[in-house]
């Protein structure tokens, strides 16, 4: 996988179980794929940790979060960022073409956090032994850990790691590594991460739009293939999408063919197609969205089916390349529920533009098979010059 990069933060927050259960919502503390590297002072948390990102790192775009008990220091002394702190500034930062590192006072929020790392594959978390995360727990010489686990003071462990080959009578039916099994331990993250992410439902979504100005019609009831365009691609979704709605304001298809389908209406209004994108994210919070605009009609099988083959679920969507210019193409893409808070993100500071958040964030662009299957029509001309091409068979 491409686009790697690592990001350290460290974060002090209370031991109070209270701050577990504030952060903990939707299924995740801090990013939908985290895992927690737990054990006791001095156990080798840290040491494992690095062993295990370099070996990950060609493959995943890693973040990690340390719960830290202690005061810790971030900064030197003479330099420009500690002499601002020590003055009382409450936020600072400081960055160059390679790094960024952020200071402020106080325990972090759950936004702050979530965005900080919404754009990593994954997540270490180390410590939280008492959050309700995914654990590695390690095992520490006498074993006192393992009374803990036992007692069921924590939970939601998925492996043991400590220092001897082998440990019997584990007090829960996980797998057990020895801590250099550094390979090991990787492909067992590897398969939990992976088993993740084929837990999220794939749903589809027909962008209609409304009427064209150029056109003078509405798109979707254009027909092409001989139905109409919204039909056929919700046809071409409901091959590899477990649900697949309509997009479409209230009452927009009552009387028409369009109106038996499943729909979602917009409940964000007046954003182009992020009023559809943000509206079926909003319903169905937990989903991945196969996203594609009525107006391609060039869309086939084969467009979509690479789409999916190619989709990686730890970005925040998969989209194809433009053919002009190799800019992103976000209306015949996978949004993967985590991009939802990078859209709204986007729409706080007044950026509707689905292209140019792709361009600022952790996306996977993928070639066209043919340079047309994605261009779209708008006029009565490209119209007549598609319905030419395809009665000729082209973009089958």
């Amino acid at each position: 996988m491409a686009g790697i990069k690592n990001i350290a933060v460290k974060a002090d927050m209370k031991r109070d179980s209270s701050v577990h259960s504030t952060l903990f919502q939707n299924g995740y503390m801090f990013h939908p794929f985290e895992i927690s590297v737990s054990g006791y002072s001095n156990s080798g948390k840290t040491t494992l940790i690095t062993r295990l990102i370099e070996n990950l790192t060609p493959e995943f775009d890693i973040g990690y979060i340390k719960h830290d008990v202690h005061k810790f220091e971030m900064d030197k002394e003479g330099k420009d960022t500690k002499r601002v702190w020590s003055s009382g500034a409450s936020r600072i930062s400081i960055s160059d073409s390679c790094h960024t590192a952020h200071i402020h006072k106080g325990t972090p929020t759950q936004m702050e956090m979530r965005s900080a790392f919404n754009g990593c594959d994954f997540v270490f978390l180390e410590g939280l032994k008492n959050a309700r995360v995914n654990k590695l727990v390690l095992v520490d010489d006498k074993r006192e850990i393992l009374k803990s686990v036992s007692k069921g003071e924590i939970e939601n462990v998925i492996g043991f790691i400590g220092q001897e080959d082998t440990i019997d009578d584990l007090p829960v039916n996980a797998p057990y590594f020895n801590r250099d099994d550094v390979p090991g331990i990787s492909d067992f993250m590897r398969q939990h991460l992976f088993t993740l992410a084929a837990k999220i439902p794939l749903y589809g979504l027909v962008l209609t739009g409304g009427d064209s100005s150029r056109m003078n019609r509405d798109k979707a009831l254009l027909y092409y293939h001989g139905r109409p365009q919204a039909e056929e691609i919700y046809g071409l979704l409901s091959e590899v999408c477990k649900q697949v709605y309509i997009s479409s304001k209230k009452d927009q298809w009552r009387g028409k063919s369009l109106g038996k389908l499943p729909e979602i209406h917009d409940i964000f209004l007046g954003l182009g197609p992020l009023s559809g994108i943000l509206s079926a994210m909003q319903t169905h919070t937990q989903a991945a969205w196969l996203v594609v605009a009525c107006d391609l009609p060039y869309v086939n099988r084969g467009t979509i089916e690479t789409l999916v083959k190619n989709r990686n679920p730890f970005k925040m969507a998969t989209c194809f390349k433009s053919a002009l210019g190799h800019l992103p193409e976000p209306l015949c893409s996978v949004y993967e529920p985590k991009i939802r808070i990078r859209l709204l993100e986007n729409l706080g500071i007044g950026n509707l533009s689905p292209r140019d958040i792709f361009m600022n964030s952790s996306v996977i662009t993928v070639d066209q098979t043919k340079r047309e299957n994605l261009e779209n029509v708008n006029s009565e001309e490209e119209y007549k010059i598609a319905k030419s091409k395809l009665g000729d068979g082209a973009g089958l």
